[in-house]
């Protein structure tokens, strides 16, 4: 599918309203179009920020213990590096600039026409992170990224892609948080993992928004034989909606996926989540593990 051929398909799905869970008006936020500086020194940026991100589990004054980091503020990649031989983190933008293979990889597990929100970061070309442990390399340490919304009232369009190509072993902590403690915002976070055979990702989301902030993670993972995907995911403060159904895709033998979630809904939190696998391969497995409390949120768990 060409270029051209998914901008028609997410122009026509920009007003399809998401198959489940509280819908939003995209015309509430703006774009969020401001350009910020590149950083060689993440640490440099200033102490509220980096307290913020450390909320999620973003650690950026000693980087000792991460292979690499990946930091981006509203629609711009601020910083990127990696430590290790054989693992590439850069924004997905330069990935695509660098590889012409890659976009055989784009919109293929998380389809552009999915929902408004899907679209939206397709039509918007959101930039995020592009990180890749090539065959059989290890990571010592985890990879850290950070998806940064400074820009009050405006739309973070995030676009992702994760390979573990085979034999390699990835691991990740990704950190959300918003700047502004209480204006509004949109977060669309699309992401796409990709394991090859025999290979691992392990996955941990943390979040850490404010009251306002609206949140629209759309991502799905496609298993290869002997495959095995580890899916973390975090909420202990208040959001105002969360809305995601996770999907994974064990199209190989012997895949392995798990997914593990633990969710603090927060009064006037609105929380919707679920997570979903496809067991298409010969002996694949899955375990689904969530923990949900409120203390005076909504919160719908599907199963």
């Amino acid at each position: 599918m060409t270029d051209k051929d998914i901008k028609e398909k997410a122009k026509a799905a920009l007003d399809k309203k998401p198959a489940y869970g509280e819908d939003i008006d995209l015309k509430e936020f703006r774009t969020a179009e401001k350009e910020h500086p590149y950083l060689a020194d993440p640490s440099a940026l200033p102490a509220t920020a980096k307290e913020q991100m450390l909320g999620a589990g973003i650690v950026l004054d000693d980087i000792s213990q991460r292979i690499g980091t990946y930091l981006q503020i509203d629609n711009t990649p601020v910083h990127h590096s990696a430590k290790q031989e054989g693992i590439e983190v850069m924004p997905l933008s330069q990935a695509l600039g660098k590889y012409d293979w890659l976009g055989d990889y784009l919109w293929k597990a998380v389809p552009a026409d999915s929902d408004k929100f899907t679209a939206n970061v397709a039509l918007h070309e959101g930039d995020g992170y592009f990180i890749r442990a090539l065959p059989g390399r290890k990571t010592l340490f985890p990879v850290q990224a950070c998806l940064y919304l400074a820009q009050a009232r405006s739309i973070q369009d995030v676009h992702n892609i994760i390979i573990a190509e085979e034999g390699s072993e990835l691991h990740i902590i990704t950190g959300c948080a918003a700047g502004s403690r209480n204006e509004p915002g949109l977060h669309i976070g699309v992401s796409e993992f990709y394991v090859k055979r025999g290979a691992k990702i392990s996955f941990t989301m943390i979040h850490s928004w404010n009251p306002q902030i609206a949140v629209r993670p759309r991502s799905a993972t496609i298993i290869e034989d002997g495959g095995i995907f580890l899916n973390n995911y975090v909420l202990m403060k208040p959001v105002n909606s969360l809305q995601m159904y996770p999907t994974a895709i064990c199209r190989g033998e012997n895949a392995i996926v798990r997914f593990n979630s633990v969710i603090a809904a927060a009064k006037g939190t609105n929380i919707d989540s679920g997570s979903r696998v496809f067991l298409n391969g010969r002996n694949a497995r899955a375990e689904i593990i969530s923990r949900a409390i409120t203390t005076g949120g909504t919160i719908v768990a599907r199963g």
